[in-house]
């Protein structure tokens, strides 16, 4: 078996932390729009295409977090363009409320720590990347 370096184990669990709270956060737009509890009519139909996008997404995460673990080599690229695509949503969404919010920055501070920790060499060299 081989070693696995402390900076993929952490570039795993963070890709399986964010996916995790992707996929609750989006059940709770998914339970919102089949259980009709959105306030304003006609919102169900957009809460349910964040929420299965959202969930995806969230998915998609945990995937390449457990496929990283067992040395994919397909999995570090989609952590990285996964993450990437996280980042990127972050930072528009902080641009657009004109005003950083704490979430929005600690959310920057974990998806960029977990883009640094796929990056590193001693993660790559591990994957043969």
């Amino acid at each position: 078996m081989t070693a696995r370096p402390v900076t993929l184990i952490l570039a795993a669990g963070l890709l399986i932390l964010i996916g995790g709270s992707g996929i609750a956060a989006a059940s709770g737009l998914v339970g919102i729009a089949i259980g009709g509890g959105a306030p304003v009519a006609g919102v169900e139909p957009l809460t349910l295409l964040i929420g299965a996008v959202l969930g995806a997404y969230g998915c998609a995460l945990v995937l390449a977090g457990i496929a990283l673990l067992l040395f994919r080599g397909w999995a570090w690229w989609l952590g990285i363009a996964l993450i990437a695509v996280g980042l990127l949503a972050l930072l528009v969404t902080i641009l657009i409320g004109r005003s950083p919010d704490p979430v929005l920055l600690f959310g920057v501070a974990v998806w960029g720590a977990t883009l640094v920790l796929l990056v590193l060499p001693q993660t790559r060299r591990a994957i043969g990347r």
